[in-house]
């Protein structure tokens, strides 16, 4: 698609929002998925080890969840070979500003070109507490490129 052709496509969406009376929820980049009360926002996300990730969080007036998710960058070439199973290592940090940590999970997982989740530590924060996640995966000897992201407990 040619930008031109992107960006009526886009006013078009915008514009079907307007008429419906519905508002986005959550600004350009952002993904949220609401559940309950509580909503996910995925908002950090990055090619690390040749695998699409992404860091999401929920926040509630009491804490905060985070949740690292590994995934196929994109769909395979017509006639690339098959995907191989390949031997994943993830770490998920949490810490609340000022240096105290929540915790960190490390995993070894393998990755079978499905998406894997990895629940990180989270927890009863104080209301107004900054709380940073990061977020690495490395597979094949390749360096890691961490995401991290960072939320504001609601009060």
């Amino acid at each position: 698609m040619t930008r031109k052709m992107l960006t009526t496509a886009a006013a078009t969406g915008a514009l079907a929002l307007a008429l419906a009376g519905a508002t986005p929820a959550v600004a350009a980049g952002t993904a949220a998925t609401t559940t309950g009360t509580a909503t996910e926002v995925c908002d950090a996300s990055g090619l690390q080890s040749g695998l699409w990730t992404k860091l999401c969080y929920t926040a509630t007036e009491d804490g905060v969840r985070f949740t690292g998710r590994i995934g196929l960058a994109g769909p395979p070439s017509p006639g690339s070979p098959p995907l191989r199973t390949k031997l994943v290592d993830a770490v998920l940090t949490t810490d609340i500003e000022g240096g105290q940590p929540l915790g960190t999970v490390q995993q070894s997982l393998l990755f079978r070109a499905t998406t894997l989740e990895i629940a990180g530590y989270g927890g009863t924060v104080p209301c107004g507490s900054t709380v940073t996640a990061t977020f690495s995966v490395s597979a094949d000897g390749w360096y890691t490129h961490p995401i991290s992201t960072s939320v504001v407990v609601p009060c």
